[in-house]
């Protein structure tokens, strides 16, 4: 059973309130936080504001969980305590996520860095992330184990295959899927009371699904190993296609841009977003064009034209696929629920 609580942090200056316990749900009373179970040993806890105040949790040392932490803005200082040795300590930055692990570990603190913090995390049992990851047995080992600390993914493997025996934090790209859907989860619309922790479970379990299938590709070891010149030349082709979504340049002139040939593009887009350039490029235009029809300000056709369509029928045709409903009925549902704006 974890708890957390807070105190005045040193560094910052500022005070969390607490103490609060995990469980049950009534006895989580900071405003800035939510807790929800997942399924059986998997934890979500949710930021609901961006905030500089530091958070503690407790737990005992047998129990001590793997923790995933995502970063949607500002930086954070991680710190996993015990008692009779010094902290393990790692950084987690806007659009990038970290895994943490210490074994016997009791308390971990997430610190606000250079402004405020907007953050989530996955807490994992050891055992529910085995099960999840290998259910075929619990002496299950893959034999594809590669050498801890090259990345996220590797050290979490290794924990699975019984091989990490020290504490680890790594820190990676937050990958596009993952994004959209820890946006949609700190976004919470249209929803009231009680409908909230509905919302939370079925988003929680989306997370939970898109994090296990991450770990479990094997589209990182195809890619090869991704170099730093490369990281960088991927993160320089993500910001140029969000900056020109309604005009980006080819995907020749795009690798011609950052340094890299079309194809080895294409794999790192896949390594890191799951999915081409472009299909990176068709998911961000749609979330842009989900977030215009909300704003209630333009129609179907603008929108489909600003966010980069060809035609508003094809955008229809995109947003239908994705979305489960046409932009227009959409548009008018979130009217109907909202009133006029």
């Amino acid at each position: 059973m974890y708890s957390y609580s807070s105190s005045p942090d040193e560094s910052t200056g500022t005070v969390c309130s607490g103490p609060v316990q995990f469980l049950p749900m009534a006895q989580n009373a900071d405003p800035d936080w939510r807790e929800q179970q997942i399924r059986p040993g998997v934890r979500l806890l949710v930021q609901k504001q961006p905030s500089v105040k530091t958070l503690r949790f407790a737990y005992s040392r047998d129990k001590s969980p793997v923790q995933f932490f995502y970063c949607l803005s500002g930086c954070a200082r991680i710190s996993m305590e015990k008692d009779d040795e010094p902290a393990v300590t790692g950084q987690v930055r806007a659009r990038k996520y970290a895994v943490s692990y210490v074994p016997g570990a009791e308390r971990t603190s997430i610190a606000a860095e250079r402004g405020s913090m907007r953050m989530l995390a996955l807490l994992f049992s050891p055992e529910a992330l085995q099960d999840l990851m290998c259910p075929r047995s619990a002496t299950c080992r893959h034999t594809c184990c590669e050498p801890c600390g090259s990345s996220c993914r590797s050290c979490v493997r290794n924990l699975v295959d019984g091989a990490v025996q020290s504490a680890f934090h790594q820190e990676d790209v937050l990958p596009l899927p993952l994004e959209m859907t820890l946006q949609e989860i700190v976004s919470c619309p249209l929803l009231k009371s009680g409908l909230e922790q509905v919302f939370l479970e079925y988003k929680g379990m989306e997370l939970l699904y898109n994090q296990l299938r991450l770990f479990d590709s094997a589209e990182e070891a195809g890619a090869g190993r991704i170099t730093s010149a490369e990281l960088a030349a991927a993160q320089t082709a993500y910001a140029i296609l969000l900056h020109n979504m309604a005009g980006p340049p080819s995907l020749c002139e795009l690798a011609k841009k950052v340094g890299l040939t079309h194809t080895r593009l294409n794999q790192l887009f896949r390594a890191l977003h799951q999915d081409t350039v472009f299909g990176v490029l068709r998911q961000k235009r749609l979330e842009c064009a989900r977030k215009m029809l909300e704003d209630r300000r333009k129609s179907v056709t603008e929108v489909a034209y600003e966010c980069g369509f060809a035609t508003p029928s094809h955008f229809s045709r995109a947003f239908l696929e994705r979305y489960g409903v046409q932009p227009k009925r959409y548009q008018n549902g979130f009217l109907a629920e909202n009133g006029p704006s």
